[in-house]
Parts: structure tokens; C-alpha cells; sequence
């Protein structure tokens, strides 16, 4: 009588991908599976929007300059 059970093996799971924020700049869904993305200590989120160009440099270039500061007095 022959053996007609199939040998048992391991799946793997399908990748499960999550949305994990917008980016707080063009509005764009963050996946985990997609990478580069940056989040900064406002805790707001930024994504790559193009090769050239992010979301996060257009961020920081629209934010006030830092105001010129007064040298330390001479002792």
C-alpha cells in the first residue's frame, strides 16, 4: 500500500504591507514596504517625492532663516 500523504513543508506568509502616515508635506500614503522616508523630532513625516528632490528639503526651505546672531562680548 503506498504512501499517498503529500510530504508537509513550511509556507511563508504573504509580506503584509502597512500604511504607516501620510506625508505631512504633499499629502502622500507612507507604506512600511516602501522605504526612504523621514520622519523628523516634530515627529512629522516626509517622503521621497522624486530622485531628485524631497519632500523634507522643501520643508526645510520654507521655514524661517535662523536670525543673525550677536557675537559673545569680549572679556
Amino acid at each position: 500500500m503506498p504512501n499517498s500523504s503529500k510530504k508537509k513543508t513550511w509556507v511563508k506568509r504573504k509580506k503584509e504591507i502597512y500604511n504607516c502616515g501620510n506625508c505631512d508635506w504633499c499629502g502622500k500614503a507612507l507604506f512600511s514596504d516602501m522605504g526612504g522616508w523621514i520622519v523628523n523630532a516634530e515627529k512629522k513625516h516626509f517622503c521621497h517625492n522624486s530622485k531628485d528632490y524631497l519632500c523634507f528639503d522643501r520643508y526645510i526651505d520654507s521655514r524661517k532663516p535662523i536670525s543673525k546672531r550677536t557675537s559673545p562680548s569680549v572679556a
